[in-house]
């Protein structure tokens, strides 16, 4: 009996299924770099990177400073406006408009960590977050506590924090809200 050909078939499996398992782990390392690369996530050594993350926080990038409370960030690959849970800024046309936009710009650099409270969504339908820089400072609170916001006053798990920051922002006339 000849086994030639069963050589032959023999060794063209195996050649088949070295092509499939190669195939396979150019698809695995191929999904893992895509995933590293829309996972948004990258180390603090990198630029932008988080260097204090928060509990439960997530890490976004920053897209563009809407106004001195208003953001509009990326994650999983989608543009989200989100409005600092807890301070409320001068609107347009109103005494330091731009210096709260200038401010949070500077706080907020090209990522945040966004961290959920009581209520997800304002009146308008934007995410309501509390905003964290990298370096885990609460932007919320910087704002009111260097005079460019006022503390909300309504809800919220950091409310009683931030009004007591707007109060010694106050009293020491910090900022350009509370200028004598």
């Amino acid at each position: 009996m000849d086994l030639r050909p069963l050589q032959r078939q023999r060794r063209a499996l195996n050649r088949t299924g070295l092509v499939i398992a190669g195939l396979l782990a150019i698809l695995l390392v191929a999904s893992l770099v895509a995933h590293e690369l829309t996972s948004g996530e990258t180390g603090p050594e990198e630029e932008g990177g988080i260097s204090q993350p928060v509990e439960g926080a997530v890490p976004v990038f920053v897209q563009r400073i809407i106004d001195g409370d208003t953001l509009e960030v990326r994650a999983a690959g989608t543009d989200i406006t989100v409005r600092l849970y807890g301070v409320d800024t001068p609107e347009r046309d109103e005494a330091c408009y731009q210096e709260a936009t200038d401010r949070l710009e500077a706080l907020a650099g090209s990522r945040v960590q966004l961290l959920p409270d009581a209520r997800l969504t304002d009146r308008f339908g934007r995410e309501l977050r509390y905003v964290y820089a990298s370096d885990g400072t609460l932007i919320d609170e910087a704002l009111v506590a260097e005079g460019y916001g006022y503390a909300w006053t309504d809800d919220g798990s950091m409310r009683e924090q931030i009004m007591a920051a707007e109060a010694e922002a106050r009293a020491a006339g910090r900022g350009c809200l509370w200028r004598g």
